[in-house]
């Protein structure tokens, strides 16, 4: 039978500790009367950069979007907290007003902060944990799990918890879940599971996951959130699994690896790029799949979604680079793909040399307080050297600073920064040669730019900065 719950997000959150830890502490506490509870905090403010946790004036970390606080044991009472957003060039932000946790006996407190980036909601869960090791306990049960929905970004999901390996045939919902909803507290076997979310009363897969392993003595709760990513409207569906020493995004098996190129090869003035299938002839190009057409150079293009046919390990797949003009093929290669993941794949050299292609996770997910630039190092005439990456404000003397960023070749990095205008010097790392120098104006909160260094159009200096704006 479905329970149905007016609230929705949909978050992983696993509050683990092995089983013999859980019995030890609480074993221990069963005869201090003093009696001791547990909290952890949880940063799910989808475009926020990191956020700093206060517990009564003192810091006990920082926590990007999807990570967790260690669980810690603490006396039974109630704390004061605040929070400050980690920004780049200034003072970090006290962005919203303080609050307390209260900790019970033998109870788990799990303190989310969620939301909007400049006026966050929170909520608390409470897991009870005291039956888990209780020396009477005889129930037919090992673990407690728990699900919250906290994705805005859809209608109410259902929530199905599976054995692993299961598919959604002739199966009922366990729990509908409204934004904000969560499920009650739910007692199961130790085992290894597979969970499901959908929207409501539809057989479309918002998210999903295989291979959830639950031990004895396990308490974790899992939650669905979502992102928005620059150039897509589209918001991005992650379960997070929030364990007892962290947290960390699970693999969405629902959604498709997302790839996009950067044409970087001197000589060719235009590029296609082919997936799978390589086919010389004009009139068989209906066969193929054409995912990127006449690139020039130094130019990235558009995001391609690929669907990932083996889940479980991801999949092996062939690209193609032809020269549009002549229709002659370039280079050849392949790049492991797994479901959700957003590869940015670089292409460098010369056709009369040698060509290098390289693959790297691009997070392209918008932060609402300042920019993100995405650097990358793709010139080949210096292949065997690093670069020193120098981002200032304008007019700011470069002899003053030290590099933000060092890249070795075919690697990317990120680097954030608040909106301005800002001057950029890149430098061989090797000999302190400044081989490109030129600047940045206008950029605004949210923007995430792409930074390519890359060789001149037809091979060798002077060098270029390719800047890409991802609107």
């Amino acid at each position: 039978m479905k329970k149905i719950l007016s609230a929705t997000l949909f978050v992983g959150i696993s509050l683990t500790l092995a089983a013999c830890d859980w019995e030890t502490i609480l074993l221990e506490e069963s005869s201090d009367s003093s009696s001791m509870g547990y909290y952890q905090f949880v940063n799910l403010v989808a475009q926020s950069p990191a956020i700093e946790i206060m517990v009564e004036d003192e810091s006990i970390g920082e926590l990007a979007f999807g990570d967790a606080s260690s669980i810690e044991q603490v006396s039974n009472d109630s704390y004061d907290i605040e929070f400050n957003q980690i920004l780049p060039n200034s003072t970090n932000d006290e962005f919203t007003s303080g609050d307390s946790i209260s900790v019970s006996k033998n109870k788990t407190s799990t303190y989310i902060i969620y939301g909007d980036t400049d006026a966050p909601s929170s909520l608390t869960l409470t897991t009870d944990i005291s039956d888990l090791y209780d020396e009477d306990f005889d129930e037919d049960y090992d673990a407690i799990i728990q699900f919250i929905n906290l994705s805005n970004s859809a209608a109410d999901i259902d929530v199905y918890w599976l054995n692993e390996g299961e598919d959604l045939l002739n199966k009922v919902a366990d729990y509908t879940l409204a934004y904000e909803a969560s499920s009650d507290e739910i007692e199961i076997e130790s085992g290894s599971y597979k969970l499901v979310l959908t929207e409501s009363d539809t057989d479309i897969i918002i998210a999903s996951t295989d291979g959830i392993t639950i031990a004895d003595g396990d308490a974790q709760i899992f939650a669905l959130t979502s992102y928005l990513i620059a150039g897509s409207d589209d918001q991005v569906n992650t379960i997070v699994n929030i364990e007892s020493d962290g947290g960390r995004k699970l693999t969405n098996e629902a959604q498709a690896a997302n790839v996009r190129f950067l044409h970087g090869i001197s000589a060719p003035d235009y590029l296609d790029v082919y997936l799978d299938i390589y086919l010389t002839g004009a009139n068989n190009d209906d066969e193929a799949s054409l995912i990127a057409s006449a690139l020039e150079f130094g130019a990235l293009s558009d995001s391609v979604d690929i669907e990932i046919e083996n889940i479980d390990s991801g999949d092996t797949r062939n690209f193609y680079l032809l020269d549009n003009t002549t229709e002659d093929k370039i280079d050849t290669f392949s790049v492991d793909m797994q479901p959700s993941s957003r590869t940015l794949i670089l292409t460098s050299g010369d056709t009369s040399s040698a060509i290098t292609v390289n693959d790297n996770e691009e997070d392209l997910r918008v932060i609402d307080t300042h920019a993100k630039i995405l650097v990358s190092h793709n010139i080949s005439d210096i292949k065997s050297d690093a670069i020193d990456v120098l981002i200032l404000n304008e007019g700011a003397n470069p002899d003053s600073y030290s590099a933000q960023v060092e890249l070795s070749y075919m690697n990317n990095e990120d680097y954030e920064l608040e909106s301005g205008d800002y001057d950029i010097y890149i430098y061989n790392a090797s000999t302190d040669e400044l081989i490109i120098e030129t600047s940045l104006r206008g950029i605004e909160k949210g923007e995430v730019i792409n930074l390519i260094a890359t060789d001149y159009t037809y091979g060798g200096t002077p060098y270029e900065l390719q800047t890409h704006i991802n609107n």
